[in-house]
């Protein structure tokens, strides 16, 4: 196998998203979806919020704490994301030559 066949096998989204934030490999990657990856623990802090703040008043109060959390990070965390995009396709240019006319014939 070539080494350019293993670079191609070797990328996926989920590690890079590891290096980027964590400065090390994912080794394993999940497959679920975006959706079963969100709704699956937002499930479970709502189980566990719940059995701890059985009274609704005190429960929706943490859990607007814990979701305008959520959606801070969320909002940092698309916006650093997006930065990355550009800076990226940017360095992709840069690197791009377009060879002059007389050299492309």
């Amino acid at each position: 196998m070539s080494y350019i066949t293993e670079i191609f096998e070797r990328l996926n989204i989920q590690h890079i998203r590891e290096f980027l934030l964590h400065g090390c490999d994912e080794i394993n990657t999940d497959s679920r979806s975006y959706v079963e990856r969100l709704e699956t623990p937002d499930e479970k802090m709502r189980n566990m919020l719940h059995c701890k703040f059985p009274e609704e008043e005190e429960y929706e109060q943490v859990t607007n704490e814990i979701y305008d959390y959520a959606s801070a990070c969320e909002e940092v965390y698309m916006e650093i994301g997006l930065q990355c995009g550009v800076i990226l396709a940017m360095q992709i240019v840069a690197n791009t030559k377009v060879p002059p006319d007389n050299e492309r014939r």
